[in-house]
């Protein structure tokens, strides 16, 4: 990468308001300039599926809309004047694993779709390694801790050139339990 920071288009696929979202925001606005472009409202399970057309609402971070992960990414890289070197797309609450699964997720949906429109991806995932989705207490700060890192070193290294979307599941633990 250059001097300059990295352009990244930020999306996931349960929805503007999740948990997972703003932990990457919050993490990669650190190390790149981060848009987000996503759903308005939950849309696991959706694959890469696509809508004909579309309503956007205009959100603090980007843009909130009303349709598909796959067509929140379409969106901004169509319709957006942004060039985006990389699109990350989570962090899903509960890991994608499995090709059954994978092909269903959303969140790898995201991803997919970026690499058909010639961006390259990451497609992140949380899990609870004993309760499998992590439970409602539990922060995202390791899986966005490992995202931040993934991209730094991925763009540092021009690792993306190569790869069109890796899919990670990053583990939630004990330590990031909420204090209340």
């Amino acid at each position: 990468m250059t001097d300059s920071q990295a352009q990244v288009l930020l999306t996931n696929d349960d929805g503007v308001g999740a948990a997972g979202l703003a932990a990457l925001y919050e993490e990669l606005r650190a190390v790149a300039d981060v848009t987000v472009v996503a759903p308005v409202e939950n849309q696991s399970g959706v694959g890469r599926a696509r809508s004909r057309a579309v309503d956007v609402d205009n959100h603090e971070w980007g843009h909130a809309v009303h349709g598909t992960p796959a067509d929140c990414v379409a969106y901004a890289l169509r319709a957006i004047e942004d060039d985006f070197d990389l699109v990350v797309s989570g962090c899903n609450h509960g890991p994608n694993c499995g090709e059954y699964i994978m092909s269903h997720s959303g969140t790898v949906g995201a991803a997919v779709e970026a690499a058909y429109l010639g961006v390259p991806a990451v497609a992140v995932s949380a899990y609870h390694r004993e309760e499998f989705f992590p439970p409602a207490e539990f922060t995202f700060e390791t899986p966005a801790t490992a995202t931040r890192r993934l991209v730094t070193a991925g763009l540092d290294r021009c690792v993306f050139a190569r790869v069109d979307y890796p899919s990670g599941n990053a583990p939630v633990e004990a330590e990031t339990r909420l204090r209340v």
